[in-house]
């Protein structure tokens, strides 16, 4: 079968992602950046959109220019935007990085000269790079219609993130040039918009896209059948009309609706976590490789999301349980499901790039032998247990605790971006064939 063409800015965007999360971290161990305190200071902002922007919207675009191809059987659309999509977004997420450090003086933030078009700047380069790289997919996955399960999923992540970075342009440029807009709508962004921002970010364009491609990329790794059941669908319908009934209660204020949305929400994440049980319990592959084994724990994450999801909407728990079950989602649940793949595809498309191409001329060394399983699981380990510690911490006001937390998470990961760069560049006795 031919091989079907990606991109070959792949490891470029992941490279960056990495870069990004470790210093997102790093921030996050200073005071300056403390959620706690004032979880809209410059400091949060950055970390925050480090973490959102830098690393897990780069490791989703650059993943997707290769997943896409081999989901849809064809070849992408338009490979050259693919270069053009990370460098507009990675100067877009620069400038927006410059723009929340030169906030007027009114808003938590400002150690820059104030400045006030740097930060709308680079939320539109975000804006173009984002959108070069819809048309991209969504280009790509027409031409194989009718969609698999998976493929609706990738679809209705792309969607919410065109909302996501419209919606995060207007509220910088809220926050940049107050002036442009009456009282009323800067507080309406600043509220409102801001949690629609949110939902749609971490929920619509993070969480449906994750959703997605686990569906794909699980059956391959577990050698599974690919769950196309009732349970998979009640997963995607549920979930995606959740998330836009909270987005558009958001905005309009309507919070029993929002209600509504939430449990929706709820139940189809329920599902997805159901259809994954059968996913592992049906598997052929009864030996679980590293990325596979310890995707089990992120799994186990979106169980203590929905379940404290679930309490903080019955019980009216929030403030500060609400800021740690969102950062349970985004380092836990997402990060670490990006973290546990990103060690499988690294050295898996090393290998097709280095040997996929030669093979009977020798004997090519394995994908797994690119990398060393019994030395890396300890820094996976040492993340999750970081980033259980910080939920807790953050849950119970305890911030000396989270920016320790925060540390080990740090040097976890930088052991991990160790891992995954000698994955990506093999040694010079794996890259000739032993000789028969």
């Amino acid at each position: 079968m031919r091989r079907v063409q990606g991109s070959r800015w792949i490891m470029q965007y992941f490279a960056v992602a990495v870069a990004s999360l470790v210093l997102a971290e790093g921030i996050l161990t200073t005071k300056w950046a403390s959620p706690l305190a004032n979880i809209g200071n410059a400091g949060v902002l950055v970390a925050v959109h480090l973490t959102t922007i830098g690393f897990l919207t780069l490791v989703m675009l650059g993943a997707l220019h290769q997943f896409v191809p081999v989901l849809t059987k064809k070849d992408l659309a338009y490979p050259v935007l693919s270069g053009f999509t990370l460098i507009l977004v990675s100067l877009g997420l620069f400038g927006m990085i410059a723009g929340f450090l030169a906030l007027p003086g009114t808003v938590p933030g400002g150690i820059f000269p104030p400045i006030p078009w740097i930060l709308p700047m680079g939320g539109a380069l975000v804006v173009v790079g984002v959108v070069l790289a819809v048309m991209n997919m969504w280009v790509t996955m027409g031409r194989a219609w009718p969609w698999t399960l998976s493929t609706w999923f990738v679809a209705s992540g792309l969607f919410f993130v065109m909302l996501t970075v419209l919606a995060g342009l207007f509220l910088a440029l809220s926050l940049a040039v107050p002036t442009w807009f009456t009282p009323q709508q800067v507080q309406v962004m600043g509220g409102r918009g801001l949690a629609a921002h949110v939902v749609g970010g971490v929920a619509g364009w993070l969480t449906l896209t994750a959703m997605g491609v686990s569906y794909k990329l699980f059956a391959m790794f577990t050698l599974s059948e690919e769950r196309q059941g009732l349970w998979g669908w009640t997963a995607y319908v549920a979930t995606s009309i959740g998330i836009m009934t909270v987005w558009v209660a958001r905005w309009l204020g309507t919070n029993v609706v929002a209600q509504v949305g939430w449990f929706l929400i709820l139940l189809g994440l329920v599902s997805y976590l159901w259809d994954m049980r059968v996913l592992f319990r049906q598997r052929k592959r009864r030996h679980l490789e590293l990325n596979t084994r310890y995707a089990v724990i992120p799994l186990g994450f979106l169980v203590l999301v929905v379940l404290g999801g679930l309490l903080v909407r019955l019980g009216g728990m929030v403030t500060r349980w609400d800021i740690a079950l969102a950062f349970l989602a985004v380092y836990g649940w997402l990060g670490g499901l990006v973290l546990t793949q990103l060690y499988k595809i690294v050295p898996f498309l090393t290998w097709l790039t280095h040997f996929g191409t030669r093979l009977g001329t020798g004997r090519p060394p394995r994908v797994q032998e690119l990398v060393n399983e019994s030395r890396d699981h300890y820094a996976f380990l040492l993340y999750f247990a970081a980033i259980a510690v910080g939920t807790v911490s953050l849950g119970w006001g305890w911030t000396g605790v989270f920016r320790g937390a925060m540390f080990a998470a740090e040097v976890a990961t930088c052991d991990i971006g160790r891992a995954l760069y000698h994955g990506a560049h093999p040694r010079k006795d794996q890259k000739s064939f032993a000789v028969f």
